[in-house]
């Protein structure tokens, strides 16, 4: 783990009670990346796969605040773009995402993440909604896996890493959000497929406790540029039983992970028991 993520993190972890859960936090402005460091916490999970192979993993959280404003662009969001009335999300896919960015600062900092909405200036992705981009996982080059948006409680009332008492909001990555949670991969700029060898086990880990913590019900582990081609994405969306009333302001071009990294991640998850492929053919 980045050092100076592990120092934060100590710091702040007495804040957690030994129930894995605090209050969530309240969103009052557009975060700076210092801003967010300041409430970084760790999270350690552990869980048992389908061969009986028991796992930890470490999750650095760094909560992205969600207020009522945020509660009410997710709302008008999904309402758009799917006719959906719910701001919570009902986990069947895994999208994976590379940022091509940069480091994980400068990633975060454009992206629009640490923004309360998106940019007025970004067109076509402002005219589908001014909810700004996001994502539920971000993994840094040295495999630290970080949560942007933790779970919460049933209730809504606090952040919950229960498996039995947890739900994810909607975070806007564009394909599929009623369904999908999202995981982005810091990379070079420009680049989108190259992910070191520790991003790629991260990758694998998550997604294993993913699975685990949705009681398998998550079956498809995909790359966000499976999405550009318009007659797969419509496959998709018939098999969810969804549909996207706003197609114009979609986004196509995607370049993401690749293929050649979701079968390596498949493989990695599916050895450890579970059944997970791509929705996607992979070439």
């Amino acid at each position: 783990m980045n050092r100076t993520l592990l120092i934060l993190a100590i710091l702040t972890a007495q804040d957690i009670s030994s129930s894995g859960q605090q209050t969530f936090p309240i969103l009052t402005h557009t975060l700076t990346f210092s801003e967010l460091l300041q409430n970084t916490a760790i999270r350690d999970v552990e869980w048992t796969n389908p061969n009986g192979v028991h796992e930890k993993m470490r999750i650095t959280e760094m909560a992205i605040p969600i207020d009522q404003k945020m509660m009410e662009l997710t709302k008008d969001f999904v309402a758009s773009n799917y006719g959906l009335n719910s701001i919570w999300l009902h986990p069947r896919v895994i999208v994976f995402h590379a940022m091509g960015d940069g480091d994980l600062k400068t990633s975060l900092e454009v992206s629009s993440f640490l923004n309360d909405q998106i940019p007025k200036s970004w067109g076509n992705l402002y005219q589908a909604g001014r909810l700004p981009n996001g994502a539920h996982f971000i993994i840094d080059k040295d495999g630290t896996i970080i949560c942007l948006t933790p779970p919460v409680s049933s209730d809504e009332s606090q952040i919950s890493y229960k498996r039995n008492n947890h739900k994810w909001i909607v975070k806007r990555h564009q394909d599929g959000n009623p369904v999908a949670i999202g995981i982005e991969n810091v990379t070079d700029q420009g680049n989108f497929t190259v992910l070191t060898d520790k991003q790629m086990e991260s990758n694998a880990q998550l997604a294993r406790w993913l699975i685990w913590m949705e009681n398998n019900k998550i079956d498809y582990l995909t790359s966000h540029h499976q999405f550009n081609d318009d007659v797969n994405y419509g496959f998709f969306l018939k098999a969810f039983k969804l549909e996207n009333l706003q197609p114009q302001y979609r986004t196509r071009g995607r370049k993401d992970i690749g293929d050649s990294n979701i079968r390596e991640i498949i493989g990695k998850v599916n050895r450890y028991g579970y059944s997970v492929h791509s929705f996607f053919e992979l070439k």
